[in-house]
């Protein structure tokens, strides 16, 4: 694993796009059963959308290996840590097609960190949005609110110190979260994850979005060289802000690439988005994408523009992943997850079973498979893979139930 080059870098890279184009652009790129074109190394990086190993981007990574590590900002952490909503960093094995369709890889490492964290300032239930360190979050049917949050945005008020784990939409500055929890007792520092703007080399300062951030008590050696404007930094603060500002305690790239040639499936909002006939270049969470004549838009006929969310497929070259596929993502389609392992606990009375630490409610008939099977096959210890959406933020409704 490598972290991100500097931002001149990146910058050359995407003029070199026009090349990498050219050089690849009758490579095909397609994923069959032996696996994704032979690629070594597989790159995730989205929401957790299930358990049993963990599901990201429609890829189920086994998290079995002994030899897995897993970590946040702060160093190691045990699988129990991982939770649906989540974003995550995935690096593992080749991904293996088998004859469903189902794709899987070898976790190798998993890491995660949050966007923001910090005390809400606002809140609106009918925009369904917060404003937590002066930052926009908007609240979508996916996002999982911690279970001890009850009616999710509802449950939550003005000074509560939060958690958010969520994808930036860099067309619009804003986040959409995809899970939030709530911090009690409030943290010894905020967070931010975000696009630096307004960069004042000679006060030590720069903007995210209305927020002033004050880096001077920093020594130059724990300034990245990557903090230029447009740069997706994470900082640390001070939870009171001095003179209008907040004091940065630790500031890091906030970009973590993979080698070239890796194989990668990026989740987010268009951003930087500019195109010339079939091939468009962008940015996702400040990632650079690169499409070519090759590249499989879904569904057929769909245009791409900023602001879009999307998951992208493809290899890495040069820092930029040149797409092999882009698929099209609605905020407004039901959000569907997968959990697969034993019932830990059957309560026939609230009509809900505990599948990998999720209570899960079967009163709405969901389907049982195979066919002849019923809830009456429900019990601790058997095994099933539950596909259920999401009610309310933090409620899960089996739509499916297949026995194992």
């Amino acid at each position: 694993m490598k972290h991100a080059t500097s931002t001149l870098r990146r910058a050359r890279a995407w003029w070199r796009t026009g090349l990498l184009l050219a050089l690849l652009g009758g490579c095909g790129g397609g994923v069959d059963s032996g696996g994704t074109g032979g690629a070594t190394v597989t790159y995730a990086n989205g929401p957790i959308n299930g358990y049993g190993s963990i599901i990201v981007n429609g890829v189920r990574f086994d998290d079995n290996s002994p030899t897995l590590s897993v970590s946040d900002e702060d160093g190691p952490r045990g699988k129990d840590a991982l939770k649906l909503g989540m974003v995550v960093e995935v690096r593992g094995s080749a991904i293996v097609t088998d004859a469903s369709g189902a794709r899987s890889s070898t976790a190798t490492s998993i890491s995660f960190s949050s966007e923001l964290v910090g005390p809400i300032r606002l809140i609106d239930l009918t925009s369904q949005t917060l404003n937590v360190l002066g930052q926009t979050v908007e609240v979508k049917l996916a996002t999982v609110f911690d279970e001890t949050l009850p009616g999710g945005l509802t449950a939550l008020a003005v000074d509560n110190i939060v958690e958010v784990y969520a994808l930036y939409n860099a067309a619009d500055n804003l986040y959409v979260a995809t899970r939030i929890e709530r911090k009690s007792p409030g943290p010894a520092q905020f967070r931010i994850r975000g696009k630096v703007s307004g960069l004042n080399t000679n006060n030590k300062t720069f903007m995210f979005g209305t927020e002033l951030i004050d880096f001077s008590a920093l020594a130059p050696n724990e300034v990245p060289t990557t903090l230029v404007n447009g740069a997706i930094v994470r900082v640390r603060v001070y939870p009171l802000q001095s003179g209008g500002a907040w004091t940065a305690t630790r500031l890091r790239d906030g970009l973590d690439l993979p080698d070239n040639g890796a194989h990668a499936q990026v989740e987010g909002f268009i951003g930087n988005f500019s195109a010339n006939g079939s091939i468009a270049q962008f940015s996702i969470g400040g990632v650079s994408i690169a499409t070519n004549a090759n590249t499989i838009v879904s569904p057929p006929g769909a245009t791409l523009a900023a602001g879009l969310r999307v998951e992208v497929e493809g290899s890495f070259a040069n820092g930029v992943l040149i797409a092999e596929r882009v698929e099209l993502e609605d905020d407004l389609d039901p959000p569907k997850f997968d959990l697969r392992g034993p019932i830990e606990d059957f309560n026939p009375t609230d009509l809900t079973i505990r599948v990998r630490g999720q209570v899960v409610s079967y009163a709405s008939t969901p389907e049982y498979v195979p066919a002849g099977s019923s809830e009456s096959n429900l019990a601790p210890g058997v095994s099933v893979e539950v596909k259920a959406t999401l009610v309310g933020g933090n409620r899960l409704q089996a739509t499916r139930i297949e026995f194992k």
